[in-house]
């Protein structure tokens, strides 16, 4: 485990950007925790944050979505997400489809380079 100061000056960047950087990246618990008031990384996070520093596109962004319903296609629910009005498809195990709505799940969200936006349970990716 790395301090976040340390991986600040490994990765020349300033906390504010760090901290930015680990909010959209990284997940609370598995890849960074804090103890005794202090921040540290795990060594995955610490590879993640490397790799989204180089390759920015490579390591998808995080957020919350709740979960609205299912789609007619089970591999799929809309999901909502926070501050946001529109209903956003997400990508899920479709044995899983009935038993997440209504639930707040986490999702990675992939950007390719054209600019499109996919929105896929954090589970398929492991």
């Amino acid at each position: 485990m790395k301090k976040f100061l340390e991986i600040a000056e490994e990765l020349k960047l300033t906390t504010f950007k760090l901290a930015k950087l680990r909010d959209q990246k990284l997940t609370k618990d598995e890849d960074w925790l804090v103890h005794d008031g202090k921040q540290y990384f795990t060594e995955a996070g610490c590879e993640k944050l490397r790799l989204a520093v180089a390759v920015p596109l490579a390591v998808p962004r995080k957020a919350i979505v709740k979960v609205l319903h299912r789609a007619p296609n089970s591999h799929w629910v809309y999901g909502k997400l926070p501050n946001d009005y529109r209903k956003v498809p997400v990508a899920v195990r479709p044995s899983w489809c009935d038993r997440l709505v209504g639930k707040n799940i986490t999702v990675d969200i992939i950007e390719d380079a054209n600019g499109g936006i996919t929105y896929r349970h954090e589970a398929l990716g492991k």
